[in-house]
């Protein structure tokens, strides 16, 4: 992963951090996380994901922004018994995705970290525009409400 560069580089990296409980079982939301492939299914803002290997997916996701973001996810933390997840991003975003998700009453919680450095050239330009840094924090947080929701649904 690319270390966090010193100013003005530095309006192209962002954190996020979500902390969630959702109704559904642990092991269902993990299963729904490592099935890169169906994740259209359940997160509407995937459009796409071709399977490169077994640990690693090119993923297409647009949010509310009409700008579309070609990413390459590659697994690399996968543990199970303490719920961990870990996945490297690479393409228009460079960084980390790591979850954590445990059991809670009637459910799980689930902690999202996310660390990425814009890479997509139009991207990098627009971070650098303060009020521009705001639009991308809301679209990214259409983004989780989305997956959220896809998520927090019970298996069926």
């Amino acid at each position: 992963m690319p270390t966090p560069p010193q100013a003005p580089d530095r309006d192209r990296w962002f954190t996020f951090r979500e902390d969630w409980v959702l109704p559904v079982e642990p092991a269902v939301v993990l299963d729904r996380l490592v099935d890169l492939g169906a994740y259209p299914s359940w997160w509407r803002q995937v459009r796409s994901v071709e399977q490169l290997s077994p640990d690693r997916a090119r993923v297409r996701a647009r949010s509310v922004l009409p700008v579309p973001l070609d990413l390459v996810l590659t697994r690399e933390r996968e543990d199970r018994e303490t719920g961990q997840l870990r996945v490297d991003v690479d393409g228009d975003l460079q960084g980390y995705v790591e979850v954590q998700v445990t059991p809670a009453p009637g459910g799980c919680r689930m902690v999202w970290e996310q660390r990425v450095l814009l890479a997509k050239p139009g991207l990098r330009h627009l971070a650098a525009l303060p009020p521009a840094r705001w639009v991308l924090r809301a679209n990214h947080a259409a983004m989780m409400r989305s997956a959220r929701a896809g998520l927090g649904r019970r298996a069926r």
